[in-house]
């Protein structure tokens, strides 16, 4: 996280807030100690005062300690103006549009006029351009934590973004050895919401009674599934007919505290989504189930609706084909039983998934 106690007096903190927020916290409470930040730690939220404030909020004298931090939260510059005379001019000649006092301009003043000795000034932002002057000051005069995510198109996180936010979580926890395995079961199980993924890795590391330690057996055991990756388990046990373990499965789910309505109302899309797919089947090529999926997707694949195009196309048609027709019309409806009776029969889930599932692998001797 940059140096420790004896860092600079300025740190920029670049993220989301869910993932920068402990760290300046941690940083604060490095510098200062828990006992005096109630009176000598003040928080600007950007926006609602005046950055011209932080400069007289900087130069008060510690009550308690010989040093005084001040976090301006949430900090957003403005959107610069295009260039209109030529593309090749200097970007740090590009006006910002709307500073005035609370903008970057406002900042970049505050810190080139010299931060008082003993104290230290936070920023936390979202993003900076690093092409302007501001950016430019933070990263030769301050210590800057970049923990920002790329993100793909619809709302992905991008897998290398996504390993790094979580090794750099790990090593700010304190995991010390991280088992072989242990980032890839993590990914496994991330959600397309990088604070909520690095939010489970807090608790999973905390649940374990040696939090220096993290092995893969204990993310398969411990993190939760935010990318929902049990529903393709649990179709391809159903595809399989293995009723052993879409059980296993469901009762780990139930056990873990997974809402027993969630869990219907998700298989319920699934399936649906595999019943819509399934006219689709029919269009194909005879051999088509043959083909490898890069195949596929350079031949057939490249024809087909916009929806339907791409990795997740190709699973859905190959697990619809797997099923056939009737056991996925058969399957549907079991499931939209199966959620009517939750929600209205004393039975255990447990028992009442069970019938579902005795129910789908049953495998039909028409099909």
């Amino acid at each position: 996280m940059g140096r420790s106690s004896q860092g600079r007096d300025v740190a920029l903190f670049l993220g989301e807030s869910t993932v920068v927020d402990p760290l300046v916290h941690a940083l604060v409470g490095e510098r200062m100690g828990a006992s005096s930040q109630s009176l000598d730690f003040e928080i600007f939220r950007f926006g609602e005062r005046p950055i011209a404030e932080i400069e007289a909020a900087l130069r008060q004298v510690g009550m308690f300690s010989p040093q005084r931090a001040i976090w301006l939260r949430g900090f957003a510059e403005a959107k610069r103006k295009a260039a209109t005379d030529s593309e090749d001019g200097d970007d740090e000649d590009l006006e910002e549009a709307g500073e005035g006092a609370g903008g970057a301009a406002a900042l970049l003043a505050l810190l080139e006029a010299g931060i008082p000795g003993g104290t230290l000034l936070v920023v936390s932002a979202g993003a900076l351009d690093a092409r302007g002057r501001l950016y430019k000051w933070f990263a030769k005069n301050a210590d800057v934590v970049d923990r920002r995510i790329q993100i793909e198109q619809r709302g992905k996180l991008k897998e290398e973004g996504l390993r790094r936010a979580i090794a750099a979580r790990l090593e700010d926890l304190g995991v010390r050895k991280v088992g072989a395995g242990v980032v890839e079961e993590i990914v496994k199980r991330s959600g397309n919401v990088l604070g909520e993924t690095l939010q489970e890795v807090d608790r999973l590391v905390l649940s374990q009674s040696d939090p220096a330690r993290l092995e893969a057996r204990d993310v398969q055991s411990g993190m939760r599934d935010l990318a929902l990756g049990w529903v393709f388990d649990f179709t391809s046990s159903l595809e399989k007919r293995d009723l052993a373990s879409a059980e296993n499965l469901i009762a780990r789910l139930l056990a873990d505290g997974e809402p027993p309505l969630r869990l219907s109302a998700l298989l319920a899309s699934h399936v649906a989504k595999l019943v819509d797919a399934w006219p689709l089947v029919d269009t194909l090529p005879r051999g088509w189930l043959r083909m490898s999926g890069a195949e596929f997707l350079a031949g057939p694949g490249a024809g087909l609706p916009d929806s339907m195009r791409g990795w997740p196309g190709y699973f859905r048609l190959r697990a619809a084909a797997d099923f056939g027709e009737d056991a996925l019309r058969r399957l549907h409806g079991e499931v939209r039983r199966l959620d009517a009776a939750l929600k209205s029969s004393p039975v255990s889930p447990v028992l009442l998934f069970s019938r579902l599932l005795q129910s789908a692998c049953i495998r039909n001797p028409a099909g």
